[in-house]
């Protein structure tokens, strides 16, 4: 019953159509890939070019991610959110019409901007509960906000390749990239100018702002930004690249488990049914995601971290035992309960730790760590299952889960007395608030 009351307060505090708004803003990021491999496909024939026209695209959202993030904490998300949303939306149809109009020179380069524009949703919509929360004191939900989005991380990148498929069945095979355009558009843009943009966090010599009326909530927001403005750290590099190294790891997980599902596949003689079985890695995720809420709160996040990095090493171990279809969808549901509070725990630590002026850098950075695992992870299965099959690519997610737990054991007790150190913090610019902004007791 709790963790239901947190979702309905995650919706009171947002709105409901704030929820469906960054879902659909999510779905293009989520098209982007498979839709520009059905289409170079379509009109090349060749597997070879649509794989690198989908890499330019990974590398440059890898690249991008960090950059829309740091732009966002020094402009704010509304001004950076609404110039990704439209160049992203120019390099989409700029790429359908370099493909069908035979201009094979832009192909990669487009792909490469579509990739680096992609507006960075999911991160920055973390930055927004992190601050929501922040505001109102529920730093304590915050896992609960991280779960809820991990649920639908996981949601859209089923969405979005399904919608794919649907779409390219039209007998098109521009129509996916030309509706991720159109909806980054309508979609993207509208989260950019949502009034849960949280506000720009200048350095500390800047003081809160004056104007507008002395008492009510609005003032209280402003007073609690200034406080926050004035106690924003510098910017704790040896503990954002663990967190980064640690994401990096449910990547290398993701990606050499799709690769080595279609090795599996293969091996059956029915490689039609990858996908499939991967979805069910996904549908297993998303649920587990929702169930986190549930865990009791006296379990710190870092303990979350600890023991879930465990349980990923369990739920890779599951994959080397799949061999046929029914126990491969028993191992890859297993997996997916397994990474979805891995996977949150990491979010939900660096929402904690980080510095609120650098929180849009610092997702970004996670979302990078992920996508860069992931290219990782399918490269190394892909050498290994061409070697020893798919039991050889079934090996890397469990390596990989294992140095994970490995960092998580070596750099629990470091990231328990941050966090110790940031209740602190909090408990004294609560005080500090209190005491300087009248108003803020009124809110």
């Amino acid at each position: 019953m709790a963790a239901r009351a947190s979702y309905r307060d995650l919706v009171r505090i947002t709105g409901p159509w704030f929820l469906v708004l960054a879902f659909l803003a999510r779905l293009p990021a989520a098209m982007g890939p498979l839709g520009v491999i059905t289409l170079v496909v379509a009109a090349t024939g060749s597997y070879g070019t649509a794989g690198l026209a989908a890499a330019a695209y990974g590398i440059g959202a890898a690249l991008g991610g960090p950059v829309a993030g740091t732009l966002a904490d020094r402009f704010g998300q509304r001004a950076v959110g609404i110039a990704t949303a439209v160049v992203d939306a120019a390099a989409y149809a700029a790429l359908v019409l370099a493909v069908t109009g035979g201009f094979p020179a832009a192909v990669l380069p487009l792909a490469a901007l579509a990739g680096f524009a992609m507006p960075q949703v999911g991160p920055l919509v973390r930055v927004r509960w992190a601050v929501l929360l922040g505001d109102r004191g529920r730093q304590r939900q915050l896992p609960t906000a991280m779960a809820y989005e991990g649920a639908v991380d996981e949601a859209s990148f089923l969405a979005g390749p399904a919608l794919v498929g649907i779409l390219a069945l039209s007998g098109w095979a521009g129509a996916p990239l030309l509706v991720a355009s159109a909806l980054t558009v309508l979609a993207a843009v509208p989260f950019a100018l949502h009034r849960t943009v949280p506000p720009v966090l200048r350095a500390p010599r800047v003081a809160p702002a004056k104007a507008g009326p002395a008492t009510g909530p609005a003032a209280a927001e402003r007073a609690r930004a200034g406080e926050r403005a004035g106690v924003a750290g510098r910017m704790p590099f040896t503990r954002v690249a663990v967190l980064v190294a640690a994401m990096s790891v449910i990547g290398v997980v993701f990606g050499a488990t799709q690769t080595g599902v279609t090795a599996f596949a293969d091996s059956l003689g029915s490689p039609g049914s990858a996908g499939l079985i991967y979805a069910v890695l996904g549908v297993g995720s998303a649920l587990a995601g929702l169930a986190v809420a549930w865990l009791p709160e006296s379990l710190g996040p870092v303990s979350r971290y600890v023991w879930s990095a465990a349980a990923l090493v369990a739920g890779t171990a599951a994959l080397l035992l799949a061999h046929s279809t029914p126990t491969a969808l028993a191992a890859v549901v297993v997996l997916g309960v397994t990474a979805a509070p891995y996977l949150i725990s990491g979010y939900a630590l660096a929402g904690r730790l980080c510095p609120p002026n650098r929180a849009g850098m610092v997702m970004t950075l996670l979302a990078s760590g992920v996508v860069a695992g992931v290219s990782m992870g399918a490269a190394v299965a892909g050498r290994l299952a061409d070697a020893y099959g798919y039991r050889g690519a079934f090996a890397v997610p469990l390596v990989a889960a294992s140095l994970g737990l490995l960092l998580a054991a070596l750099i629990g007790p470091g990231l328990r007395r941050a966090v110790r150190a940031a209740d602190r913090a909090d408990a004294a610019i609560a005080a500090q608030a209190a005491a300087r902004h009248p108003a803020l007791t009124a809110a």
